[in-house]
């Protein structure tokens, strides 16, 4: 009772909903797994031997009583062992026809129709996972009478084949129809041997089997489950789950028989639910952050009412103080992006000067930022000084490397764009000690008064003699 109970919950909640339609030679079998309020989906499923996989049509095709245009086909296009590959099944385009035509009198559209093969190895996967790190598994689903052994290489069916199984023999027919795919795997660009070899179905048969040594004569690795059997409820099932979930390597070799699906059948309504799940939400935040800023701006105002400086004050009294605020804070900020501090350059060439060289003389002029559209000039910095010759009247080996080290550094590009260094020798005779000269001239680069306000740009000039 409490099983009915569940079942009849979940069907209430239940999303979507997919009907597996199973036909077999003898039978019809229908699975229902879940629900939507636009239809039921259904998956047609054919029998194994009404669907040829491409190896087998090849013999198909140099039949003399059947043509190519008697049979319907499909193609898709998948990968093996990352090499790409083609794959495909083919049944005679009148049973399909036939098929096609009594569900659409019905008022049922199939999503598509595949092979039977296809929904077992797809419940299996679901059930029964291949082993990891394995490419190529060989699956043998029994049933009571007959049995499918299966050649599944990531996951895809690529290969089957269907055998009896008579009693008291089961091992020998699994083992010839393993063989069988074992010996034509080439054809279908399966290039590396078996890995696993899964049983399902027939639990009577397990225990017989390993007794009989069937594990050795497969040369492979073999596990046993209960199920999915090779019966029509475990077909349906897994056709069922091949409806709810898109499957792009899946067949569908009723493609060109059905009919154009319908606008709800294509239509994105899970992306449609998201987006407006997602919409909602986004609404419930800026609502809530809209009331928030409401609050915070009422309570803002109240507490300004309570000020009577504010209160007792003129709009155009306040307008007035705001802009002359404005108007210092921009002179401020304009006399600090166009300043240039000397005391950076003169520590910097005291700490760099030789010991034998002396400064005598700095100037640095920086012009003020007028109003309009014209460039002010540039600023500029000089430096002279002077140092001892060297008793033979050389100049002294500090000096130009003093002098070369000045215009690449960091310090001094980033107020000016052009440093230059000059050297001026002495004239034999004209004094006592004779010295050598140097000069650094600093320019500083034109700016655009008109991207700033009137301002003050300080000059400094200062001159010291040697003692």
């Amino acid at each position: 009772m409490r099983s009915l109970v569940d079942k009849i919950a979940i069907r209430k909640i239940a999303i979507r909903t997919a009907v597996g339609l199973y036909l077999g030679e003898h039978d019809v079998v229908v699975s229902k797994v879940a629900a939507t309020p636009f239809g039921l989906p259904v998956v047609v499923g054919s029998s194994s031997e009404r669907c040829t996989p491409e190896a087998e049509l090849q013999n198909t095709f140099c039949s003399a009583n059947l043509s190519a245009d008697d049979l319907v086909v499909d193609l898709r296009r998948g990968r093996i062992n990352k090499f790409p590959v083609a794959r495909m099944v083919a049944c005679r385009k009148s049973y399909m026809g036939h098929v096609v035509a009594a569900l659409s009198r019905l008022g049922v559209r199939p999503v598509r129709t595949e092979p039977a093969p296809c929904a077992l190895v797809r419940l299996a996967e679901r059930q029964h996972p291949s082993p990891r790190r394995s490419k190529t598994v060989l699956r043998v689903f029994l049933g009571g009478t007959q049995g499918l052994a299966v050649v599944v290489v990531g996951g895809l069916p690529v290969a089957w084949k269907v055998f009896a199984l008579p009693g008291g023999s089961e091992g020998l027919e699994i083992l010839s129809a393993a063989r069988g795919l074992e010996t034509q795997r080439g054809h279908y660009g399966i290039e590396s041997a078996l890995d696993y070899a899964m049983i399902h179905g027939r639990a009577d048969l397990h225990e017989r089997l390993q007794q009989e040594r069937f594990p050795s004569d497969v040369s492979t690795r073999v596990t046993w489950h209960e199920g999915p059997a090779m019966e029509g409820a475990a077909i349906a099932c897994g056709l069922a789950l091949g409806c709810l979930a898109t499957d792009g390597n899946a067949f569908d070799l009723s493609r060109s028989t059905k009919s154009r699906a319908l606008i709800k059948e294509i239509f994105p309504w899970g992306e449609l639910a998201f987006a407006i799940v997602l919409m909602g939400c986004m609404a419930v935040v800026l609502g809530a952050h809209s009331v928030r800023l409401d609050e915070v701006y009422a309570t803002t105002r109240a507490e300004n009412t309570q000020h009577s400086c504010l209160a007792a004050a003129e709009p155009g009294r306040l307008a007035s103080n705001k802009k002359a605020l404005e108007e210092k804070v921009e002179a401020v900020r304009t006399f600090l992006d166009s300043r240039i501090l000397w005391t950076t350059y003169t520590r910097d060439i005291a700490a760099r000067m030789p010991a034998n060289a002396r400064l005598t003389t700095f100037t640095g002029k920086n012009a003020l930022a007028g109003g309009g559209k014209t460039k002010a000039g540039g600023g500029s910095f000089r430096l002279e000084g002077m140092a001892p010759l060297l008793p033979d009247g050389s100049m002294p080996p500090e000096i130009a490397p003093f002098l070369g080290a000045i215009p690449n550094h960091p310090l001094w590009k980033r107020d000016f764009t052009s440093v230059v260094t000059e050297i001026a020798l002495p004239l034999s005779g004209k004094k006592e000690l004779p010295e050598v000269d140097f000069t650094i001239t600093c320019l500083r680069k034109a700016r655009d008064a008109a991207n700033s306000s009137q301002g003050s740009a300080g000059g400094t000039k200062g001159k010291k003699e040697a003692k």
